[in-house]
């Protein structure tokens, strides 16, 4: 799927989203994280934007926001007006990719986290990969979060 950046922002609106809430040990967990990822290659395939957000409570402190989402650049989607023209040429098409974002106090100086998961046209077949993937990336800004809180805690 390739869209404009104007053709991205009006569909914005049409985007399916969905929550969930989980804990620290559940969202490591492939089912879990197989559940969001299906939902959103399923949306796609429908033609629609989509989200998956996890609620993460933490064993300590404030929760963790991780979410799969679809975007053309690693912009969250709730921030997409910034895809305006002096970042991105708003007639020529782009990829529609998949990227996996978490928010939250302590995870960084920021509190924000994004990477590309894959782009969207990678998504036929197995889910196998991707859900490894996506592991490996949630356990580390797990760890990440909670080494910051231990370190805060012990000053």
């Amino acid at each position: 799927m390739e869209l404009t950046v104007n053709d991205y922002l009006t569909q914005l609106d049409k985007a399916k989203t969905q929550t969930d809430t989980t804990d620290a040990a559940q969202i490591q967990q492939a089912a879990t994280l197989t559940k969001g990822l299906q939902f959103v290659i399923d949306q796609l395939d429908a033609g629609y934007l989509a989200c998956y957000v996890w609620q993460v409570a933490m064993p300590s402190g404030d929760s963790l926001e991780v979410a799969l989402e679809t975007n053309l650049i690693n912009i969250p989607m709730q921030e997409a007006m910034r895809l305006d023209p002096k970042l991105l040429e708003g007639a020529d098409a782009k990829p529609v990719n998949l990227y996996l974002v978490a928010t939250g106090t302590d995870l960084n100086a920021s509190g924000l986290r994004i990477d590309e998961l894959a782009a969207a046209d990678e998504l036929n077949g197995s889910t196998t990969a991707l859900t490894e993937k996506m592991q490996a990336w949630v356990t580390k800004q797990l760890a990440q979060t909670n080494e910051n809180r231990a370190a805060k805690a012990a000053e």
